[in-house]
C-alpha cells in the first residue's frame, strides 16, 4: 500500500516562528520516517492566502489530500500539530476522513493532538508526558512562578487547561499556572491574585506561551508593551521573566508528536478498552 504522512498545523505568517517551531517538528518527523513521503499543510485559509500573496507556496490540508489522491497514494497518516482535541482538531479530523474513497485514497488515519488521553484505562497520560517532558525541565525554582498561556476555545476541548492545572496541583506544582487567551481560565482566574492555591505569592514570575508557535499571539497578546499578559502581570507587581519560545522548538515536544504519529500508524488505542463489554448490534 502506497503511503504518505501529512503533518498539519494551523500555520503562521511569522517566518522565524515557522522555521523554529513548525518546521522543527516537521523535520523531526521527516527524519523518523525517511522511507515515507512526509508533507506539510496549514489549515488557516487566512494564513495560507497571506503566505501565497508574498510568494510562499503552502498547501491547505484539502489541497494536499487532493494532490495525494492524484498521485496514487492509498493510505494517508495525518499528524495534527494542534495542542488539544478542540474545535480545530475535530474539524480537521472529519475533513481528512472524508477523503477515504476519493481518488486512490483507501484509508486515512489521524493521530491525536499533544493533549488528548488522560491516563485512563489502557490509554497513556498525555498530560503527564507534557509535565515530565516540558514543564519540569524548565527548572523554575519553587519560590518563583511559571505562567503558561494557551490559546483557548469555545468547545469542550478548552477543558484541557483545567485538567493540566489539576494534575499540576496534585503533584504540588502550585507555582505553575495555566491560562488561556480566549475563554476560561483567564489570567485573573489563576494568577491575580496568586495566593489562592497555597497561600504564597512569588515576586518573580516566568511567562511562557503554551502554544506550538510563538507567532502573532505571542508578539501581540502575550509579550506586547501594552494590553498584554505581560503588562497585566507587571501591573500586578510581578517581576516578569520572558520566555519567548513556542512548544515546537523543544525536542521533547517534537518527540511527543512523533510518538502520537507512531501510535496512529500502528493503530494503538483504537476502539473500546479491552475490559469493556462489546456493544451489541441493535437497530
Amino acid at each position: 500500500m502506497k503511503q504518505a504522512i501529512a503533518v498539519v498545523a494551523f500555520g503562521t505568517t511569522v517566518p522565524e516562528a515557522r522555521h523554529r517551531q513548525i518546521d522543527a517538528v516537521f523535520n523531526f518527523i521527516k527524519q523518523q520516517y525517511a522511507d515515507v513521503p512526509v508533507h506539510l499543510a496549514f489549515t488557516s485559509r487566512i494564513i495560507v492566502k497571506r503566505l501565497r500573496d508574498r510568494g510562499e507556496m503552502i498547501l491547505t490540508e484539502e489541497g494536499l489530500m487532493e494532490q495525494l489522491a492524484n498521485e496514487g497514494v492509498e493510505q494517508v497518516i495525518v499528524q495534527p500539530l494542534h495542542f488539544t482535541g478542540g474545535e480545530e482538531f475535530e474539524k480537521l479530523k472529519q475533513n481528512m476522513l472524508s477523503y477515504v474513497g476519493k481518488g486512490s485514497i483507501q484509508e486515512v488515519k489521524v493521530g491525536r493532538p499533544l493533549l488528548y488521553f488522560m491516563g485512563q484505562e489502557e490509554r497513556p497520560d498525555d498530560y503527564q508526558a507534557l509535565i515530565d517532558g516540558f514543564i519540569k525541565p524548565l527548572n523554575i525554582p519553587s519560590a518563583e512562578g511559571l505562567v503558561l498561556i494557551g490559546h483557548g476555545g469555545m468547545n469542550v476541548g478548552n477543558g484541557c487547561y483545567s485538567v493540566l492545572q489539576l494534575k499540576l496541583l496534585r503533584q504540588k506544582l502550585s507555582n505553575v499556572r495555566i491560562a488561556a487567551l480566549e475563554c476560561f481560565p483567564e489570567l485573573s482566574d489563576i494568577a491575580i491574585p496568586w495566593d489562592w492555591a497555597d497561600g504564597t505569592t512569588p515576586k518573580k514570575v516566568h511567562l511562557h506561551p503554551l502554544l506550538l508557535v510563538a507567532g502573532d499571539h505571542a508578539l501581540n497578546d502575550i509579550f506586547a508593551d501594552e494590553d498584554s499578559i505581560l503588562m497585566e502581570l507587571q501591573d500586578a507587581g510581578f517581576e516578569v521573566v520572558r520566555h519567548e519560545k513556542g512548544l515546537g522548538e523543544y525536542e521533547a515536544i517534537q518527540k511527543l508528536y512523533a510518538e502520537h504519529l507512531d501510535d496512529a500508524i500502528n493503530g494503538r488505542y483504537e476502539g473500546r478498552s479491552k475490559h469493556r463489554p462489546k456493544i451489541p448490534t441493535i437497530k
